[in-house]
């Protein structure tokens, strides 16, 4: 006879402060909305349940698929583009008092896909979101419970470290509420003075605090975030320059012009130009050719 036992009589606890699960969500894209770039002063976890699209973080972007799954750190800009003929179907976890510590750009996100050795994950993120629709007793400390299993996971597959609360400084709520605003109204006429005004601040104090917090002036974030729109726009529609400087909310063309030659380094036509030479030619498959065989040949 063979016995094996092994004794568990720490009281340590692996999460030095206990990560807290603020919500499970379930979308599909029915082609009825489009997701607007935000951020939020959480962790979230996003896991890929079916279809494929696109995530964007920062100024990153890449493809995403069923089983992939982004972690993205508090305070990071982030959203996602389904693709219509396969809609995304995902769940995200909003993780609060945790912060990963990534080895991606500036420690912003993870991309992991785990279309291989993904059944404990897989089943980790339904059964949370079974037992938040569900609402059985207990149901908030089951779904704690399952929460503190699949980050166990995740750090055993992915070799990573977890910090109790924010390993990035949390914005101050009010320089959060500034860029929530431009971010929504980047397209009406904002300046200091409407910042300000909006905000119940002095403009200077305002304008000082935004910089400490994110290096930037608040005019030069709210040209950035136009011109990210506009780069959308020149890509994917065909509205001419002078309609796309006043659809983002540019003053005049001449204007938008020089600010987005000043943040991309071409003109809005060259950069519209540059995308045409650099999208590929669909490519025009041969003619069928058909051969017909010689029936004396048939015969050698």
């Amino acid at each position: 006879m063979s016995n094996n036992r092994t004794n568990i009589s720490s009281n340590e606890q692996f999460f030095n402060s206990r990560p807290q699960l603020l919500y499970v969500t379930y979308s599909k894209f029915e082609n009825d909305w489009q997701s607007l770039i935000h951020l939020h002063p959480c962790s979230e976890i996003f896991y890929v349940m079916g279809g494929k699209g696109q995530f964007f973080i920062e100024n990153e972007s890449f493809d995403i698929k069923k089983d992939d799954m982004i972690i993205v750190n508090p305070n990071v800009y982030h959203h996602e583009n389904s693709d219509r003929e396969s809609p995304l179907e995902y769940i995200v976890l909003g993780v609060d008092n945790l912060s990963f510590d990534l080895v991606m750009k500036y420690n912003d996100y993870l991309y992991q896909s785990f279309d291989k050795d993904n059944d404990d994950i897989t089943f980790y993120i339904t059964h949370l979101l079974m037992e938040s629709e569900d609402k059985k007793l207990g149901f908030e400390s089951v779904c704690q419970k399952l929460l503190e299993l699949l980050l166990l996971k995740i750090i055993r597959k992915k070799n990573t470290n977890v910090f109790a609360g924010y390993a990035q400084k949390p914005m101050k709520r009010e320089i959060k509420m500034i860029c929530q605003y431009i971010d929504q109204n980047y397209s009406e006429d904002i300046t200091l003075d409407s910042l300000a005004d909006f905000m119940k601040m002095n403009k200077y104090y305002m304008a000082h605090e935004f910089k400490k917090n994110l290096d930037i002036s608040p005019i030069n974030y709210l040209n950035n975030r136009r011109i990210q729109e506009c780069k959308s726009l020149l890509k994917m529609s065909s509205l001419s320059i002078a309609e796309i400087s006043e659809t983002v909310g540019f003053s005049s063309q001449s204007y938008f012009s020089q600010t987005f030659k000043k943040s991309t380094g071409m003109t809005p036509q060259k950069y519209r130009q540059q995308l045409i030479i650099e999208t590929p030619e669909p490519i025009t498959p041969e003619p069928h050719q058909i051969i017909y065989l010689n029936p004396e040949n048939m015969l050698d």
